[in-house]
């Protein structure tokens, strides 16, 4: 048998609605602190780093090389041009360790928020399929219960809980077994020793019901 698609995605839309803005309000809050833990996280790290009074002094120092370099090529114009690359590469590998050094101490500094951000991303998702998959579990067991002939179960689920409305029609259709099972019950206890009227009145109490045995 073919199987239909769906075509109307908003079947209830209070509740689709109602749990849309709740995933898009945890998804901007985890995005917002991401961000700006990132941002303040590196920035922060390496205006930290330049502040450091070693890295004041090495640029200090990179400056007074500048200066004295060219003021020696001056005076000495071929064997100065020579020095001046010399010691100009120097100082770039000097400053490429620092910001090494800077970089790597910004990104260990990094690894405890990113592991902050996971924890924040577990505990909503946990709190988040809780509310639906709490329900979902005391829908489950009441279903055993009808199953197990139990039809006075029934479903109860907390104010903050999701599918409320499936509780309900849950709750409305158990009472409607009960009571339907409690006739029965109470026919077969007035004609037990009349099975005559008793079969009778049972046909005339299921004739309205449908089953798979019906056909």
């Amino acid at each position: 048998m073919r199987k239909e698609r769906r075509k109307k995605f908003l079947i209830n839309r209070p509740f689709q609605f109602r749990y849309m803005a709740i995933l898009t309000g945890v998804l901007v809050s985890v995005l917002s602190v991401a961000f700006i833990s990132l941002y303040f996280g590196i920035w922060g790290g390496v205006l930290d780093a330049f502040s450091d009074e070693q890295v004041q002094n090495d640029l200090i120092m990179a400056s007074r090389m500048v200066e004295y370099e060219k003021a020696r090529i001056l005076s000495q114009e071929p064997e100065g041009a020579l020095g001046f690359f010399k010691q100009a590469e120097k100082l770039s590998l000097r400053q490429r360790d620092i910001f090494k050094n800077i970089l790597d101490e910004t990104n260990r500094g990094l690894i405890p928020k990113f592991l902050l951000l996971i924890a924040l991303i577990a505990w909503a998702s946990i709190y988040l399929s809780h509310k639906v998959a709490g329900p979902f579990y005391r829908f489950q067991m009441s279903l055993k219960n009808i199953r197990d002939g139990n039809f006075s179960s029934r479903m109860f689920l907390r104010k903050s809980d999701e599918g409320k409305f499936i509780a309900q029609q849950f709750n409305q259709t158990a009472e409607y077994l009960d009571r339907f099972v409690g006739e029965i019950k109470a026919l077969v206890r007035q004609n037990k020793d009349n099975p005559q009227k008793l079969s009778q009145k049972l046909q005339d109490k299921l004739a309205d019901t449908k089953t798979s045995a019906d056909s």
